[in-house]
């Protein structure tokens, strides 16, 4: 494989990783069974979108596992907020070429594996990198990003939201900003019209957690309509987020810096 064909995933990736960030979410239409009563009961009731706003903000002040699938592949990982994390990638590349892309970020320390077919990287081992000889963010911004699911921007793309059952959410999502599921091609957003700004979305919770996201990028053209599913576990519960085993640790050569910022 072409590493220019890899340099493309390199920038799919980054922008997959922002795939619920940029505030541009319309006003709150948001209801609920309560909120349509009357009484002060019913105006301190929480709307849809509060409820969903805050089950966000929580997501990121523990622990949790998460499993993001897209089209183009599957993306999982745990998150310590005290500054250990890691990240498995599953995809595939132009041609239907399968590859994994593995990192974790202990605070100061990086390790990086892949099996991207690239002369002199070993796919079996895992390799220390130096992070100031990283200078793309492609890749290794999903290495270290804090919010790898981009979810506390969640929130301000949400356009509509109703809350049907104590545990579950649904509504429209602004895609117009770009960015979700590769969508920051402006003649796809074109494609999409006005259904870019109203993309279904299921978000379910457990009582105060985020649990499941659902995100619906409607059919345009001869493109069926495709998902993006992220699942959430182990809120608050221990992740192990630790260096491998010495033995299969190298110091990362010439030809992984190359890929990281190719």
């Amino acid at each position: 494989m072409r590493s220019s064909t890899f340099r493309t995933f390199g920038i799919a990736v980054a922008t997959v990783a922002l795939a619920l960030v940029t505030a541009c979410g319309g006003d709150d239409k948001a209801t609920s069974s309560a909120s349509k009563g009357s009484g002060a009961s019913a105006s301190q009731a929480p709307s849809a979108k509060d409820t969903l706003a805050a089950a966000v903000k929580d997501l990121n002040a523990g622990t949790y596992s998460y499993t993001m699938k897209i089209p183009e592949g599957t993306f999982t990982g745990s998150i310590d907020p005290a500054g250990k994390q890691q990240v498995k990638v599953d995809g595939v590349a132009a041609g239907g070429v399968k590859y994994t892309i593995e990192g974790i970020d202990l605070g100061t320390d990086y390790y990086f594996k892949t099996s991207i077919p690239t002369t002199g990287i070993n796919a079996k081992k895992w390799y220390k990198l130096d992070r100031s000889k990283v200078k793309k963010d492609a890749i290794i911004g999903l290495i270290e990003a804090k919010d790898p699911t981009v979810s506390q921007g969640l929130v301000s793309r949400v356009a509509t939201a109703t809350q049907t059952d104590p545990t579950t959410i649904t509504g429209t999502y602004d895609l117009s900003g770009g960015g979700d599921l590769g969508i920051d091609d402006a003649a796809v957003l074109q494609a999409l019209g006005d259904k870019a700004k109203s993309a279904p979305f299921t978000a379910t919770l457990d009582g105060k957690h985020l649990v499941s996201l659902k995100i619906t990028v409607p059919a345009y053209g001869t493109v069926a309509e495709q998902a993006l599913t992220v699942d959430y576990t182990g809120h608050g519960q221990p992740v192990t987020v630790a260096a491998p085993k010495a033995a299969d640790v190298v110091a990362a050569p010439a030809a992984v810096y190359g890929l990281l910022n190719g």
